[in-house]
């Protein structure tokens, strides 16, 4: 059974193009690296464009990654590279994520 992982991201709007370039360089190449090795088995993250709990000056964020296990992500969320980036991206947010995760009941 797979693990599902969705989190909300604010961050600050004036910060969003900053933060994406940072994703995009030190996220985005552990992502695939994990998922050529079987340990990602799906991850996005996406700019929300429409919803109900929008917040002026406040750009959201839907990330979501798909992992075989807990096991899997333990061994991302303890990564070094990704330990470095958290702290960068974490003072472009104005509040803490939203968060949740749990094992995957269906999947197409």
């Amino acid at each position: 059974m797979t693990q599902t992982n969705a989190i909300i991201l604010r961050l600050r709007e004036e910060e969003a193009g900053n933060f994406e370039a940072l994703f995009r360089k030190e996220v985005l190449p552990l992502w695939r690296q994990f998922k050529a090795r079987g340990k990602i088995i799906a991850a996005s993250l996406t700019p929300v464009q429409d919803g109900n709990q929008g917040r002026k000056g406040v750009r959201d964020y839907i990330l979501h990654v798909e992992v075989p296990s807990m096991a899997e992500h333990s061994e991302f969320d303890s990564n070094a590279s990704f330990l470095k980036f958290l702290p960068k991206a974490q003072a472009m947010q104005p509040e803490e994520p939203l968060v949740w995760l749990g094992n995957t009941l269906f999947q197409v």
